[in-house]
């Protein structure tokens, strides 16, 4: 009698148990071992996170973009919901004392306040701290400041590139993530040398690693990189 292949029936594999289980085997050593070896190489992806909501009151300031200097120094940058900045709605209180709700995002020492409620505090805007830092050529990273201070994980490299520039286009804070430390920082708030924001060829050279040269000022505690898009270069 002829033998003939029955599908369901356990019998028509066993001939080929001896030849697939190691194959098997092999394949998911080998996987395992991709997996792992792609996991030790990769950064890790944390270190930022929104932590809750705050109220924050200062002096905002417009240009670049928009940021506030609290009382105590410390300089928080603003952004908006969705993928938007709030350019429109802080150039009014530029200059001014200002309160401010919303959702808290922190990456290292660098913090974003995505902005609830904005409005005028009572006082007067109190002038803050400005220290030149001269000109510098950094290597670096420019980013979505919204999603590289813990919106999303990990929020740089090409993966995040299209999220990077719809963030960008919508006038999210950019941030220069810097490969070393800068004036005691990696994460740069960037402007244009005008200290205006970016000019729209900053999308060409987003999420990817880059070299340029521009000025530091601090202002407050935080550093912002007015940066020449012309000079960037790939290292």
């Amino acid at each position: 009698m002829t033998p003939f292949f029955i599908g369901w029936s356990a019998r028509s594999g066993l001939r080929a148990l001896g030849f697939l289980s190691p194959i098997v085997v092999a394949l998911l050593t080998c996987f395992g071992a991709l997996a792992f070896a792609l996991a030790v190489v990769s950064d890790d992806p944390g270190g930022g996170d929104v932590i809750g909501e705050m109220r924050i009151e200062g002096t905002l300031i417009a240009d670049p973009y928009p940021m506030i200097v609290t009382d105590a120094g410390h300089t928080i940058l603003l952004s908006g919901g969705g993928k938007s900045g709030i350019q429109d709605e802080a150039r009014p209180l530029d200059g001014k004392r200002v309160k401010a709700f919303g959702g808290h995002a922190r990456r290292g020492d660098r913090d974003m306040l995505l902005v609830y409620e904005l409005s005028a505090a009572s006082g007067e805007g109190r002038a803050p701290t400005r220290e030149p830092l001269g000109s510098w050529r950094l290597t670096g990273e420019i980013c979505d400041g919204k999603c590289v201070l813990g919106v999303m994980r990990p929020g740089n490299k090409p993966v995040h590139k299209a999220c990077a520039n719809v963030c960008f286009i919508g006038g999210v804070p950019p941030v220069f993530v810097a490969t070393t430390p800068v004036a005691g920082t990696r994460y740069l708030l960037m402007g244009g040398p005008d200290n205006r924001a970016l000019p729209d060829a900053a999308r060409d050279h987003m999420a990817a690693l880059r070299r340029m040269d521009g000025t530091l000022e601090r202002i407050g505690d935080a550093i912002v990189f007015r940066a020449d898009i012309a000079t960037a270069v790939v290292p």
